[in-house]
Parts: C-alpha cells; structure tokens; sequence
C-alpha cells in the first residue's frame, strides 16, 4: 500500500515573497547578475525567476542595468536592486547618545547623526526624535532599535538604569503608527552578530563578546552560529553571575572598572575576566572571546589570558581578542535592518 504524505498547504501569495525573497539576497550579495545566473544562486527554475524578475521590475523594485556580454546568441539582461525602492533606519540607544543610520535598498549608509541620548527621559523624548526623521524619509520601511535591556517580542524589559522604557513595547509603539516592520535587540545580541556577520569563514563558530557597559557588564553570546536568547531572553545577563563570595560578577565590575579604584592590570578586575573566560570555556567551549578595546588593554588581554590557565587547561582556551564595541553593534544593527529589507529576517 502506497502511503500518501500530505504536504502543508502555502499560499500562492505567500509562495511568491519566498521567490523574491531569494532572489533579492541573491542580488544584495551579487549586486548585478542575470537571470541565469539568479536561477544558479538560488537553485529556481529559470521559468520562475523570470516571471519573478519581471514582476518586481514593474513594481520598480529591480532595475535593468545593462546587458552581458554573449557567448552566443542574444546578450543576456543584467538586473539589479533599485537601491531608491525603499530604506531603513537603524537606532542605537544609549545613555550619552541616540545615533541614527539611515540605509538604502542595497545596504548602503546614505546618513548617519548622532543626538543626545533619550532613555533617561523616556519613549516620548525619542518619538520626538523619530518623528522627525520618519517625516523627512518617508521610504523608511524598516526600523531596527538596539537597547541596553532584555527583549521578548518586541518589548523592552530589565532595564534597571531607565525604568520609564521598562515594559515599553516599541515594536507595537510604531507598527501600529507606521507603515513599518520593526526589530528591537539587545545592544550585546546585535554586537555579537555584527561581528558574526563580519567573518568571510567559519560560520559556525562559537563566540562571546563582553563589554562592562555604561549599565554594568553584558554579554552576546553565539553557539555554532546560533544567537543564544534563553527561555525568557535574558542569556547574556552576566551582572548576576555569583563568581565571588560577597559580590556578583557585575558589582565587582562596576567597583572596579567604572570607579576610582580601577588601575592598570589590576590584580582583582584581572582574575575576574578570567574567572568569566573560565566559566564560559567549561560550559560552552566557545572558539573565540571578544573584549571591547575600550574596557582592556593588549597587555590586560595577555595577562587574563594567562590567569584563565590557571582555572582551566590552556588547551581548552577560546581565542581572546580586542574589538570596537560601537562599529560592530552598529554593523549589527544595520545588518539586521538590510535583512528587514530583503524579507529574510533577523539571525
């Protein structure tokens, strides 16, 4: 008896974004190809990505650009992303500062300010400064927010240091006011993918990335090229890990790392970095462990290396190494905000 599989029924509509959905990655990473080519890259019939190709040049989404070279017979079409079809915008909030990345359809940053910070003051004060920005480039379509805090589904929970944003959801704040599709991330979960994204190889690595915060300590954490969020969003919350006897890991960080007493290669903020890069290397195993330039030093970097040898064999050792917290958070967001663009979603 033959066993007949149902398959789940999709909708013709909903079949077809999918189909432009590839074929928009595909040009975003091609920049120009054919239609040859983007049936090749994307594994479609030709047949169907022409009738796509066609559909999106007539909804100006898709530009002809030229033609290619013949290797016989008529010169095939060049098409292309029409980079004016629509934008996106990606907001990092912080405590001294709102910066504003303004992106075209081809990913391209076309404006880029930085304004006085708004979480002290609350979601009103940054719906002034969105407003206008909303008003002056009407295309925006995609909107991602990066927030020191823990998210789930778009609202914004611990954040202690601002409680007017605390329970906020600005996913609907704007959705249900503007004609956009809207992201909210915690600021280590969008740094840890900037980086991620920044990687020609190894995709599936494993990564933490630590910065001490204007907050206190957070972290983005990434298992074979996978975000960790946790069950209830809060994987990367390190304040709270109880690595010393009278004081959390983060209380040991703030005291030392954000007051008067913090020298260089201090013994105490030294064996605390690595008492981290011990307990991630037992637990998670990662290959690479990213400190921000700004909160060590090249020398605070070998010497934490060395002291983490002392709670866990050396071999085991991930990489440690020295970033730019700020461009691979904004890389992050804007990565995020290219990917609300093209229809493939946040990582």
């Amino acid at each position: 008896m033959v066993k007949i599989i149902k398959l789940p029924f999709v909708n013709p509509k909903l079949m077809g974004e999918m189909i432009r959905q590839q074929i928009r990655t595909a040009l975003y990473y091609e920049h120009k190809s054919t239609k040859v080519e983007i049936a090749q890259i994307t594994g479609l019939t030709f047949p169907t990505v022409s009738k796509a190709i066609e559909e999106m040049k007539a909804d100006g989404e898709v530009l002809l650009s030229g033609l290619r070279e013949s290797s016989g017979g008529r010169r095939p079409q060049i098409y292309m992303l029409n980079e004016a079809h629509m934008s996106g915008l990606a907001v990092y909030l912080e405590k001294d500062c709102t910066i504003y990345t303004l992106l075209n359809y081809v990913g391209e940053v076309m404006m880029q300010d930085k304004l006085p910070g708004v979480l002290d003051e609350g979601p009103e004060a940054l719906e002034r400064q969105m407003k206008d920005y909303l008003e002056r480039y009407p295309l925006i379509r995609a909107l991602t927010f990066g927030v020191p805090a823990s998210v789930t589904n778009g609202q914004v929970f611990h954040i202690p240091s601002y409680e007017k944003f605390n329970g906020f959801d600005l996913k609907a704040a704007y959705e249900s006011r503007y004609p956009l599709q809207v992201q909210i991330e915690n600021d280590m979960n969008a740094t840890v993918l900037g980086y991620h994204d920044q990687l020609d190889n190894n995709q599936e690595l494993s990564l933490v990335y630590l910065y001490f915060g204007m907050n206190g300590p957070g972290a983005g954490i990434m298992v074979n090229g996978e975000l960790v969020r946790g069950h209830t969003y809060f994987a990367g919350e390190i304040f709270y890990l109880p690595l010393f006897e009278q004081q959390s890991f983060g209380e040991v960080i703030r005291e030392l790392a954000m007051g008067s007493k913090k020298q260089p290669h201090d013994p105490e903020l030294m064996d605390a970095m690595s008492r981290l890069v011990a307990i991630f290397t037992a637990t998670l195993n990662p290959d690479i462990f990213i400190f921000c330039s700004i909160n060590l030093s090249e020398q605070e970097l070998e010497e934490v290396k060395s002291r983490s040898a002392v709670y866990v064999p050396e071999a085991h050792l991930p990489k440690l190494m020295l970033r730019d917290w700020q461009k691979d958070y904004i890389h992050g967001l804007n990565q995020m905000t290219i990917r609300t663009m093209l229809g493939t979603g946040a990582e």
